[in-house]
């Protein structure tokens, strides 16, 4: 990340060429210093090709006839996978994104061992991650946590090849089927209702134990009755009270 590679007829290369990872903006290229090697930009790694032998510099140097330089990016970054749309073990697809974190350590085996070091990590994440994902059923990704060790193990071992270390895999998205994330909303939602009509439901049977059991104390205490019809009487009512005679034979 952050080089570019360039061939001459003198030592072996043509023209500039960016390396994974690169923006176009050419901070660093492979290009020759007159006098002495360039400063090291803070978090990157300055090498030397030199008769066709790339080399890290730990300091600066002087310069012979025919020596190019190029600066490093060993600073983390993150290498983005597209969305994969895998077929899990019941042959129904689920959409994955993933992310990995990556920086490299050895300049020299990222420069020279692969053309495309950052594709390397990439593939090799993306194949395990689809052998992961065609051995789960549709119902591992519902609700769990996905364990995707072996897919970080698989980039680790690709980057260490390249000089890269792959630090973790991120996951940033995993999309089911509409037809079954529908059907999993409209249980869901049947789920609520159905808890809040039970709800309901024990709310009645406690109210009408309630006013069973109020009837009952006030059929065994007529003159709490009373009281409690007063109670229930609308304010400016008027009362009238009559007592009642006894008769003799």
């Amino acid at each position: 990340m952050g080089i570019f590679r360039s061939r001459s007829q003198n030592f072996g290369w043509s023209m500039y060429q960016p390396l994974n990872g690169i923006d176009g903006s050419g901070q660093a290229m492979w290009q020759p210093s007159p006098l002495r090697s360039p400063i090291a930009r803070v978090g990157f790694a300055v090498l030397r090709q030199r008769a066709g032998v790339i080399t890290r510099l730990s300091g600066r140097e002087m310069s012979r006839r025919g020596d190019l330089y190029a600066q490093v990016d060993l600073r983390r970054r993150l290498i983005q996978m597209h969305p994969q749309q895998i077929p899990t073990a019941d042959a129904l697809p689920v959409t994955i994104t993933l992310a990995l974190s990556a920086a490299t350590f050895d300049p020299v085996a990222f420069v020279s061992d692969s053309q495309g070091p950052d594709e390397e990590i990439y593939l090799a994440a993306q194949i395990a991650l689809r052998e992961l994902v065609n051995g789960l059923p549709l119902e591992a990704f519902v609700g769990t946590r996905i364990d995707l060790a072996p897919v970080l193990e698989a980039a680790r071992v690709a980057a260490k090849a390249v000089g890269v270390e792959v630090s973790t895999v991120l996951l940033k998205d995993v999309s089911l089927p509409k037809e079954y994330a529908g059907a999993l909303q409209e249980a869901q939602v049947a789920k609520v209702n159905s808890e809040i009509e039970l709800e309901k439901a024990r709310n009645e049977v406690k109210t009408t134990r309630a006013r069973l059991a109020t009837a009952k104390v006030l059929e065994q205490n007529p003159i709490l009755a009373k009281i409690r019809m007063l109670e229930a009487l609308p304010p400016g009512s008027t009362i009238e009270v009559r007592e009642l005679g006894v008769r003799g034979d």
